[in-house]
């Protein structure tokens, strides 16, 4: 009988561990299936964060795309509070900013949330172009609503392609002689040629052929430099991806005219043209002209006489940098500011043209038919601007020497090429400001925005 009792003891005893090994297995296999649980709720949770991420910056591009200067123009709903260092006016979100190109954040404190059935939210904090980076720097932050510990950020590197990039783009063959040196970047389009005898010190794109001179011989490239048409290796085609078209310029001017309507409009179909001189001060000096002659001098005849103009109006450069002008727009002076001048007709450059401050300032000329540089304008004439001519030339009004000494610094897009014989030395620059600082509404290149560089930071 004892030994019957021993052995039911045992099994009971035994009984007891199995079921206590049991419920600990058993606990333990649900402790890791609820950390499993919970790990793949927080990743997938923290993955949304980065789509919530993403979308802040597809957002963004979208307004660079509609307003290459948005950064300069707007603080976005989504963006963290801006401050101007040292001081300045605070951001509100959605609304003109005035401050600058430089600001800081406070921290990342405002957050536009996604459709409600995502429950997500982004913030955004934007940096500018600038002289050392010439690409918008996006970080954007996406999380579920008001949760902090699903926070997760990516940082993209946008930039646009610019006809503002360009030194030169010309719907027709180029040439340069022995004695020219290109520091920015030249096209010819319409199976237009190079023809560069000197040194460029930026790349070469031909929809024609490439040469120095006749018909044979390799450009002068400086270090940075080569050139591009449809017979190197690397082609044209690999990094333009399709001709440049004129006809898409016209879009730009449209682009202007709607935007002037928060900007600013001359209109008179009674005037032969407006006279715009710019300011110190961020205002424009607009006369009303009556008669303006663009013809060239005679060849041994009197000087061509100025405008008939009225008197001077002051305007402020308009906050979104549009200024449309129906008729011949005339321009001269100092620009303060950021704005594009477009005109159904021809842009004239009337005087000397500066910026207040080089780097932060930017001038942009759109005109439907030509560029002129007219008889009466200064025998000794600076001026910078980015320029197109979408239908003409860019040229003087003479073809023959009467004048002194013409600098040019910033950017020429011309259908039909051009020159500047009226003036007997002719200095041609590339602004390479412009790679960063491009004026409002200009015209892109293929894709409005690429981004270099996208990636995941703490």
């Amino acid at each position: 009988m004892s030994r019957r009792h021993d052995e039911r003891g045992s099994v009971l005893v035994t009984a007891l561990i199995a079921s206590v090994v049991l419920a600990v297995i058993g606990s333990s296999l649900m402790r890791g299936s609820l950390a499993d649980l919970r790990q793949g709720e927080n990743s997938q949770a923290t993955n949304r964060s980065l789509h919530a991420a993403e979308a802040g910056i597809n957002d963004y591009i979208a307004k660079l795309t509609q307003d290459h200067l948005y950064y300069a123009h707007t603080v976005h709903l989504g963006e963290a509070t801006r401050s101007p260092a040292p001081t300045g006016p605070v951001g509100p979100k959605g609304q003109a900013w005035t401050g600058g190109l430089s600001w800081t954040y406070s921290g990342r404190d405002r957050w536009k949330a996604l459709p409600p059935e995502n429950d997500l939210e982004y913030d955004l904090q934007i940096e500018p172009p600038s002289a050392t980076r010439p690409t918008v720097r996006i970080r954007a932050t996406g999380r579920r609503v008001g949760s902090p510990s699903t926070e997760r950020t990516l940082e993209a590197f946008v930039r646009t392609a610019s006809i503002a990039d360009f030194q030169m783009i010309a719907n027709a063959s180029i040439t340069y002689g022995l004695t020219a040196t290109t520091n920015g970047k030249i096209y010819a389009g319409n199976n237009g040629n190079i023809i560069h005898s000197g040194t460029a010190n930026a790349s070469l794109y031909a929809e024609g052929r490439i040469y120095q001179s006749g018909t044979s011989g390799t450009p002068t490239y400086g270090p940075n430099a080569q050139g591009y048409d449809p017979t190197t290796t690397p082609n044209i085609r690999s990094v333009i991806k399709t001709p440049i078209d004129f006809g898409n310029f016209t879009g730009s001017i449209d682009d202007v005219e709607r935007a002037a309507v928060s900007g600013l409009v001359l209109d008179d179909p009674t005037a032969a043209g407006w006279w715009l001189d710019f300011t110190p001060a961020g205002t424009i000096n607009v006369k009303r002209c009556t008669a303006i002659n663009l013809s060239g001098r005679p060849v041994g005849g009197a000087a061509v006489p100025s405008p008939t103009c009225d008197g001077a109006v002051p305007h402020p450069v308009p906050a979104n940098g549009a200024v449309y002008v129906r008729q011949n727009a005339i321009v001269s002076g100092t620009v303060k500011g950021r704005l594009t001048v477009a005109t159904r007709q021809n842009i004239v450059i009337g005087g000397d043209l500066r910026y207040d401050t080089r780097g932060v300032d930017v001038l942009g000329l759109m005109a439907s038919t030509e560029l002129i540089v007219p008889d009466w304008a200064p025998s000794n004439l600076t001026w910078m601007a980015a320029t197109i001519a979408i239908g003409g030339q860019w040229r003087s009004a003479n073809t023959q020497n009467v004048s002194g000494t013409l600098t040019f610094t910033g950017s020429t897009a011309t259908f039909g090429g051009g020159y500047m014989s009226q003036y007997a030395t002719r200095s041609y620059n590339y602004d390479p400001n412009l790679v960063f600082l491009q004026p409002p509404y200009f015209p892109v290149l293929e894709d409005a925005y690429t981004i270099e560089l996208m990636r995941e930071i703490p």
